[in-house]
């Protein structure tokens, strides 16, 4: 069964607390609780040969991309780096969990 959710931590030099992330398959959407460092809270997500990235609400500005990270094939603890184009710097990305029933909200 394919990924219907999957819950991200991504980490940025300088900033000493993570952002978590969770991302949605059936809406294509993502969002972050909280306030937090990467800017807009919620927006799209798109893949690429290369990896995921994070967009804003409008998909104008690149607020985070994942190299590496398949959606579909993704796992627990699975990671990689990071870059934040819009805000500047990078990091790293890990999954902290997947789930498999279409989220409910």
């Amino acid at each position: 069964m394919a990924n219907q959710s999957v819950s991200l931590k991504l980490t940025k030099k300088g900033e000493a607390e993570p952002e978590i992330v969770y991302a949605h398959k059936a809406n294509g959407k993502w969002r972050s609780p909280g306030e937090g460092w990467l800017g807009p809270q919620s927006g799209i997500w798109k893949e690429t040969k290369d990896g995921l990235y994070l967009m804003d609400p409008e998909d104008k500005l690149q607020l985070a991309f994942c190299k590496g990270l398949v959606y579909d094939t993704c796992y627990t603890l699975d990671n990689g780096k990071s870059e934040y184009k819009h805000s500047g710097g990078a990091g790293f990305w890990e999954v902290l969990g997947i789930f498999e029933q279409p989220a409910t909200n």
